[in-house]
């Protein structure tokens, strides 16, 4: 961004505090008061940011940045991490600006929200759509659909080409034969002056150009096709047979410790084979804590995926070591696999660090090569990009299984689950689990 005008980032991360936080904590205006209002900003969050929440962290940087009074403010994934009453405090105050305001987000919610226009970056193409998000996205469906349409006439446009070179060839061929002086002999001077003849008119010269160029047209079309292709080459389908027999699974109603003395209660909790059961609830009320509970008390009878919010540097290594030993076979379909997530297999494993993100795609697709009955996720959405959250969360849709996932992304909640569990604070010491049907 070029100018003037004085721009604003606020970025992803918030290892380390604004440069501008005390001067703002020291600012006692009635707009200062406004900005800390309307992001809940406490007093004593001064007092150390190591101690403060990813939440505190994120609300009190965006304060800074707010009251910086910016022409242009630029925020990077804003609700990442966040649990769902930290996202509508952030909402709220992001509407409240006045500026001009760039958003990088894979929060739908969000983009809905907050969005008047919109850019995407697909196969290396910069889209732009004059609409919010969910507007957008269905203008590219459409579109992709076209491109769909078009790679299957393509495709049979190929085929019939196909056909016509084949011909051609033959036809071309006989000609050459039919030219051809050898075998003829040397005194038959009748033969060899027809020959003659037809090589001066050219007769065969057009079949021989209109070859070329139906090669050279299939060849164009062959490649705009794998182009396409690759465009909405996306999700995962699953195989293998479920074992119902197995379920339902469950566990008996009980009240655990999660920390300080506080403690998570819940009823009788059950997962049926085919059940997508959601589980949301703000930061702290013990939704990792439960769901290891439940990994750890249930009796698998057969096998089952789980993967964890955050995976190790150590776990990342091991697991790239375990895909690297792989025969071709195993290693070509969890390729297949990890391609229709968004990213590159082989890429992959030739970097040293995979981003969390690469990594949990890596993980859930070497998951899938066992056909698992049951997949356990904790916050899958997390570090990815939009283009692979939608491709997980149609290929969940359609999975035969039973899934028990925890996510603070709303739409992903909404779009995929047939029952929540829903963890809430109803005492001071004491969160709960309630059923949604």
């Amino acid at each position: 961004i070029t100018g003037n005008d004085l721009v604003v980032y606020c970025a992803q991360s918030t290892e380390f505090p604004p440069a501008e936080l005390e001067q703002f904590m020291s600012t006692y205006t009635k707009e200062a008061y406004k900005i800390r209002d309307l992001l809940r900003v406490e007093d004593e969050w001064l007092g150390g940011w190591e101690v403060l929440s990813h939440g505190e962290r994120k609300r009190l940087q965006l304060a800074v940045a707010l009251a910086s009074h910016s022409d242009v403010l630029m925020v990077d994934e804003p609700t990442n991490h966040l649990d769902r009453r930290s996202q509508a405090i952030v909402v709220e105050a992001l509407k409240s600006y006045r500026g001009i305001g760039i958003l990088v987000s894979h929060d739908r919610t969000l983009l809905d929200a907050l969005s008047q226009y919109t850019v995407m970056i697909k196969a290396g193409e910069v889209l732009k759509y004059r609409s919010k998000f969910s507007l957008a996205q269905q203008a590219y469906q459409q579109t992709l659909s076209h491109k769909k349409k078009v790679l299957g006439e393509q495709e049979d446009e190929i085929k019939k080409l196909g056909r016509v070179v084949q011909a051609q060839k033959e036809k071309v061929s006989q000609a050459k034969k039919r030219l051809s002086k050898k075998g003829v002999d040397k005194h038959d001077s009748s033969l060899r002056e027809k020959i003659n003849g037809a090589i001066l008119t050219g007769k065969d010269k057009n079949d021989g150009q209109m070859l070329q160029r139906t090669l050279t047209k299939q060849r164009h079309l062959s490649e705009s096709m794998g182009k396409l292709a690759k465009e909405y080459a996306t999700g995962i389908s699953f195989e293998g047979e479920i074992a119902r027999h197995h379920f339902p699974v469950a566990v008996e109603k009980s009240c655990i410790e999660l920390f300080e003395s506080t403690e998570l209660c819940f009823p009788r909790l059950s997962v049926d084979a085919g059940d997508k059961v959601g589980i949301s609830g703000e930061n702290g009320a013990g939704k990792s804590t439960f769901i290891r509970y439940f990994v750890e008390k249930v009796d698998f009878q057969y096998d089952y995926l789980y993967i964890p919010q955050e995976i190790t540097d150590k776990q990342a290594q091991q697991l790239l070591d375990e895909v690297g030993s792989l025969g071709s076979e195993a290693k070509g379909e969890l390729f297949t696999l990890v391609q229709r997530l968004g990213s590159d297999a082989k890429a992959l494993l030739q970097s040293s660090i995979p981003s969390p993100g690469e990594v949990r795609k890596l993980l859930i697709a070497q998951g899938l090569l066992k056909h698992p009955s049951l997949i356990i996720l904790d916050e899958p959405t997390n570090h990815m990009d939009l283009e692979s959250i939608e491709s997980l969360e149609a290929s969940l849709k359609e999975y035969a299984g039973a899934l028990l996932f925890i996510t603070h992304d709303k739409t992903f909640l909404e779009n995929i689950s047939t029952k929540q569990w829903v963890f809430e604070k109803s005492q001071a010491h004491r969160y709960e689990v309630h059923e949604i049907l």
